[in-house]
């Protein structure tokens, strides 16, 4: 009751105060590391993880007492605020308007094969998803197929040698891809992409990396779950940013529209391919589909939504020159609010991720550095990255002058793959640096990392499955800290409290103001 008390009660500089007051006297004598404690850690997920924040739902009551809560606890901090409200008042929230859209019905796809026209039936014979942005569809062309729709040329197969498939429609199915009986790709990417269902993130991120404006995927017998998933989340109504005006051109990240159609639906478009989506055989070469065209029209039904704000802070640094860049360190403060009368509490994704950010913050404002640290506490991460792209698209401070993002999210909790062990992987962007840097840290740290995923490629795709991503794509070097996504109680009424692993969010978090306070304090910018 006492965080509730303060949450809705007193102004936001009283209960910076308070909070401030209280843990100054055990703060003066530890080393800032020391500072992040498991009773902290606690307090902070116990708060944002209770029934009364009811899911955090981006828009809700409860994000934005959750919202308030980090406003707190940065202001308690000493760290300064990055925005301005309506009347001109310093605030750590970055507004973001936000529309409430769903698929609309007039959507509509008709695909020419060999001058024979069919025109498919929205929600019987073709679902459709827009991952983020909500940017609307008019196209009409032949369309290329692809295959599996797998790049990994470092293993020998890539689906997209040679093709432009930049704002076209491309067609891929499920599988992975073997030669003379045998695997193409190592043992743990082959068992990802052999299941759709599992391989479905990566391939989306391939095709929105190659710049795809449309991605057909052909369900099979053995991926009906994933068109389950996509058919209830058409039929819901989903948030996407409101554009500012009529002709705002942000230069936001492209995310393909993600159609389904079934097997049977496809056997004709793909008839001249050489491979049969039904039996699942035969060979192919990537390229267009000769005779085929496909006339796509989809559109969205929309409605203003309440606003949910990014939450911001900044610890500007020391150095008269190097202050003027920027270490951020962010972690998602949404989760899926209540569903059928059940509080998706959220504690691991990611109450845990966001705990640590607050108590990142409060050890490095005890000891600032040479560069400034930006705190963020992203919305919209549930809805499709919405809080970090608007971020990362509309930034306090220029883009090219962001050192490095070090982003949290799920760090509470052990992973069937990784037990007991975090993660910490690195962007492909100034890999071998960041690798150099984790090793020095850690060595002071001593987290339990799990190492096997920076030494090669990642078949889960992880470095490009959270908020980092909107940095990733302007070429922010990035670090994930995670323990892995899925596995215990993911997306469940049981993401609670008291499932959590303390010893490792204390060790994420220490580890994320220890990144920022090495990378804050290097003479020369990671190169």
């Amino acid at each position: 009751m006492h965080r509730r008390a303060l949450g809705t009660h007193l102004s936001l500089a009283a209960c910076a105060s308070l909070i401030a007051t209280s843990a100054l006297q055990a703060q003066e004598l530890a080393e800032p590391v020391e500072s992040i404690t498991r009773a902290e850690l606690r307090d902070h997920i116990h708060y944002l993880a209770s029934d009364f924040l009811e899911g955090r739902k981006t828009g809700e009551p409860g994000y934005m007492r959750a919202a308030q809560y980090g406003a707190i606890h940065f202001a308690a901090a000493g760290l300064e605020p990055m925005f301005a409200d309506s009347s001109g008042t310093p605030s750590y929230f970055q507004d973001i308007a936000f529309n409430s859209t769903q698929v609309s019905p007039v959507s509509d796809l008709q695909v020419t094969v060999r001058g024979e026209a069919r025109r498919y039936r929205l929600g019987e014979e073709f679902v459709t998803l827009q991952v983020s942005s909500g940017l609307e569809l008019s196209i009409e062309e032949a369309p290329i197929f692809l295959g599996y729709g797998i790049d990994e040329a470092e293993y020998g197969w890539n689906d997209y040698e040679d093709l432009d498939v930049a704002g076209k429609i491309a067609v891929i199915v499920g599988g992975a891809p073997m030669r003379d009986g045998e695997p193409v790709l190592p043992e743990q990417q082959h068992n990802v992409y052999r299941s759709l269902s599992r391989s479905a993130n990566a391939r989306v991120l391939s095709a929105m990396n190659h710049g795809v404006a449309a991605l057909f995927v052909v369900i099979d017998s053995e991926s009906t779950s994933l068109w389950e998933e996509v058919a209830g989340r058409m039929s819901q109504r989903s948030l996407q940013p409101a554009p500012r005006s009529t002709s705002e051109d942000s230069g936001a990240s492209s995310f393909p529209w993600i159609v389904l159609i079934r097997a049977r639906d496809a056997a004709d478009m793909l008839s001249g391919t050489g491979y049969d989506p039904v039996s699942r055989t035969g060979t192919y070469t990537p390229g267009p589909l000769d005779g085929v065209s496909i006339a796509l029209e989809l559109r969205y039904d929309s409605e203003p939504a309440p606003p949910a704000p990014n939450v911001v802070a900044l610890l500007p640094g020391t150095d008269p020159v190097l202050k003027d860049e920027y270490v951020v360190i962010s972690a998602h403060l949404d989760h899926l609010g209540v569903r059928n009368g059940q509080v998706y509490n959220g504690a691991d994704d990611n109450a845990s991720g966001s705990a640590a950010v607050l108590e990142a913050a409060e050890a490095a404002a005890m000891a600032p550095v040479k560069r400034s640290i930006i705190f963020v506490l992203f919305t919209g991460e549930e809805e499709g990255l919405l809080g970090s792209t608007y971020f990362a698209d509309n930034p306090p401070v220029p883009v090219e002058s962001i050192a490095l993002i070090i982003n949290l999210d799920m760090v509470g909790r052990n992973s069937p793959d990784w037990p007991e062990s975090l993660l910490v992987l690195a962007s492909e962007n100034r890999r071998g640096e960041l690798l150099e840097v984790l090793r020095r840290v850690n060595a002071r740290v001593g987290a339990n990392l799990d190492w096997r995923l920076n030494e090669g490629q990642d078949p889960y795709s992880h470095v490009q499955r959270s908020d980092q991503l909107a940095f990733l794509q302007k070429g922010v070097p990035a670090m994930l800290i995670t323990r892995g996504f899925m596995g215990p109680d993911y997306h469940t009424p049981t993401d609670v409290p008291g499932t959590i692993n303390y010893e490792k969010v204390v060790q994420a978090a220490r580890l994320a103001y220890a990144l920022a306070a090495e990378v804050g304090n290097m003479d020369e910018p990671l190169k």
